[in-house]
């Protein structure tokens, strides 16, 4: 009873931090100074600088993506700002759109800047009372509202169309996918597996992991899985995971492919190389160059997204296997 009253304390303190825009206050005083207006050009700009909690890459691209889309629906002017824990244009640059804060764009006083936090699922219309904009708004944004933007606005806007207009593969990146795409072959599938924390070897917020005897029966039941996927299809199978425990258990599989190198989450690790952050992007160009996405998992396993938009970018069809 103890428990529910302080989960109710708790969540009620939360509602009213949120009713009263406080955490979008604290973030304006704490990033902005008090002077006179820079009499600098209104925008929206898509924030990822480890202020506050971005969430996974692919939470971070439907953030940018769905700014991106009301910027174009609204004619307003548009920029990203990603810092944390890289700076994006390690290994994505602008492509069409230039997104790239000019230099002297960007205003630092409290007059001419305001933050919002896009909480969860809320609508697009708690963003469109600011429009048209008088000042720089810095979204903090990891939710999809493109399909609400198509109806608000008559739109047919589409992820990969909006993420190709914003961006391409730096040189270094281009590198990567061209030297793993050559190793695989031109026909390959690609299967994901997302256990979290639950086999210990993947730091991820909270999230604990379980027994070593549930650890073996888990890994069995997935290895067997992907064994089926692999005899029901004659040709490569991409492996993606972010347990490296899983994929070292699978490496001997024939006509299994692994990209090298250590996992991460990108919200939960930082001070990491580029080298390290780059199997994320990697993973995600090549699991969409695919000619078929899967995941598979259990019930307790988490249902991720980042194989299903990896899909979208690339036009590719995508099935979930409950094993």
């Amino acid at each position: 009873m103890k428990i529910k009253i302080k989960r109710v304390i708790i969540l009620n303190i939360v509602r009213f931090f949120n009713a009263y825009k406080i955490k979008e206050l604290i973030l304006l005083f704490e990033n902005c100074k008090f002077t006179t207006s820079s009499q600098k050009r209104p925008m929206l700009i898509s924030v990822v600088d480890g202020k506050r909690s971005s969430q996974g890459l692919t939470d971070r691209f439907k953030g940018i993506i769905s700014m991106y889309a009301l910027s174009k629906a609204t004619n307003t002017l548009y920029r990203i700002v990603y810092t944390h824990p890289f700076h994006l244009t390690e290994f994505l640059i602008p492509n069409t759109f230039n997104w790239l804060p000019q230099e002297n764009e960007l205003s630092d006083s409290v007059r001419d800047v305001r933050y919002r936090i896009l909480r969860k699922n809320p609508r697009v219309n708690k963003m469109l009372r600011y429009f048209p904009l008088k000042k720089q708004y810095r979204v903090y944004g990891n939710y999809d509202y493109i399909e609400q933007i198509n109806l608000k606005f008559d739109k047919n806007y589409t992820f990969n169309g909006l993420f190709n207009e914003l961006f391409k593969p730096t040189k270094l990146l281009e590198n990567e996918l061209n030297y793993h795409l050559e190793k695989i072959g031109k026909k390959y599938i690609a299967c994901t597996f997302r256990f979290q924390s639950l086999l210990g070897d993947f730091k991820e917020y909270h999230f604990k992991s379980i027994t070593a005897e549930k650890q073996k029966q888990l890994i069995d039941t997935c290895k067997n899985a992907l064994i089926k996927l692999i005899e029901s299809n004659d040709c490569t199978v991409l492996v993606t995971s972010d347990s490296i425990r899983f994929l070292t258990e699978i490496s001997a599989l024939k006509s299994v492919y692994i990209i090298p190198g250590k996992v991460v989450h990108v919200d939960c690790t930082t001070g990491e190389t580029n080298n390290v952050y780059m199997k994320s992007f990697v993973d995600f160009f090549m699991i969409g160059n695919a000619e078929k996405v899967f995941i598979i998992g259990t019930k307790q396993m988490y249902a991720t997204q980042f194989p299903v938009y990896a899909a979208a970018l690339f036009n590719k069809p995508f099935e979930r296997i409950r094993c």
